[in-house]
């Protein structure tokens, strides 16, 4: 079930309907949205209510990677490539989870349960490398916990993700 309409407008009075907010409001909606993107609709809504055109929402959606206009995986696995998490192995988790799920950075699986992408700064850096998944953070990551952990997931450990 998705985010109803009253949920996405709640989400963009709490941002006061400013404009100036839009990046926060287009992530705090897309976050709460159990299908994890912004969809055409949604993006008309926060155009009409901010008082912008469409145009400059998909602007934005288009140009920050955190935002998406397609759905995502069930699990969308987040791996830290910033320099500390580099340093402690970062790199491998990439190679890994490709290995593992057989398919590339930034496409789902078959099956619709994993996807995998890079971004700057999880922010945990004294516990690299890492991969965030929703608010949970896997630190201090091997081969052998990724592996582990793509079981569990498999298996239904993490209901809670």
């Amino acid at each position: 079930m998705g985010l109803s309409l009253t949920d996405k407008e709640a989400i963009i009075l709490e941002h006061e309907a400013d404009p100036q907010r839009i990046l926060n409001i287009l992530i705090a909606i897309q976050y709460a949205s159990e299908e994890g993107y912004i969809d055409e609709a949604t993006a008309k809504l926060v155009a009409d209510r901010l008082k912008l055109s469409e145009a400059r929402v998909y602007e934005l959606l288009s140009f920050y990677a955190i935002l998406k206009t397609e759905p995502q995986a069930k699990y969308v696995l987040k791996i830290c490539n910033s320099t500390p998490c580099l340093y402690t192995g970062g790199a491998m988790l990439a190679e890994v989870l490709e290995t593992i799920l057989e398919v590339p950075v930034d496409q789902a699986t078959p099956d619709g349960l994993f996807m995998y992408h890079s971004i700057p700064c999880i922010g945990a850096c004294d516990q690299g490398p890492v991969i965030k998944i929703k608010d949970t953070v896997f630190a201090d990551l091997t081969e052998e916990k990724v592996y582990r952990l793509i079981e569990d997931l498999r298996s239904g450990c993490y209901q809670e993700l």
